[in-house]
């Protein structure tokens, strides 16, 4: 369970924002001036997307290993409440979140959980979801920051829950400013390690079967 509480843990597939001032954090950023018009475009995108396809590098930093560890793969989006995570390289690994359940496929074996009953699994999947429809810009969970690049947004969040303090620093998400889809994602643990996912050749509300969402 440890392994894929990890894993499930920091794939948080999923899902946001970057900034132009320079910033004391993320230099070549400035804050953005109207943070409810922000929202309000990056939640347009997401009310009109219906699903989504797309090729993902994950790179994984831990302190103790002298470099990074590096998986690429595919991922897929459906409403309502369906994501599939397929890592293709260098090992193949599956997970699948499906109304309510978590399926992990990892050397042919495949174990169901219950998303409810497991806190790790809840809070992903709640957080991934949240991501991809636009909720999580609404939620009292974390302290939100929105900066504005030369290319992306930038969402800085800071989570409020003593349950995620307890191992996340923050969570960056950037969104292309062309059109608001999320081009990078990453997550930072108070020991320094973090874990980035950038996503390539995205396509929103394409046709897809639900048999992808299945794990056999």
């Amino acid at each position: 369970m440890k392994k894929e509480g990890f894993k499930i843990g920091f794939i948080v597939s999923c899902i946001l924002f970057l900034a132009s001032e320079v910033n004391a954090q993320y230099p070549g950023y400035k804050k953005v001036s109207d943070a409810t018009a922000f929202r309000k475009k990056a939640q347009e995108y997401t009310r009109k997307t219906n699903s989504l396809e797309s090729d993902f590098k994950q790179v994984k930093h831990l302190s103790m290993l002298t470099e990074n560890s590096v998986s690429k793969g595919k991922f897929w989006f459906k409403k309502d409440n369906q994501l599939r995570w397929e890592y293709k390289e260098p090992v193949q690994y599956l997970i699948v979140l499906n109304s309510g359940k978590a399926y992990i496929k990892d050397n042919g074996k495949v174990k169901k959980f219950d998303i409810n009953s497991n806190r790790i699994f809840k809070q992903v999947n709640e957080l991934m979801l949240a991501a991809v429809k636009g909720d999580i810009l609404e939620s009292t969970d974390y302290k939100i920051t929105y900066f504005e690049g030369t290319d992306t947004f930038l969402a800085e969040l800071l989570p409020l829950q003593k349950n995620m303090k307890e191992y996340v620093t923050n969570i960056l998400i950037y969104f292309d400013n062309k059109d608001f889809s999320v081009s990078k994602f990453r997550m930072s643990e108070l020991s320094g390690d973090y874990t980035e996912v950038e996503f390539s050749n995205k396509k929103s509300n394409v046709s897809l079967e639900n048999g992808i969402f299945v794990v056999n």
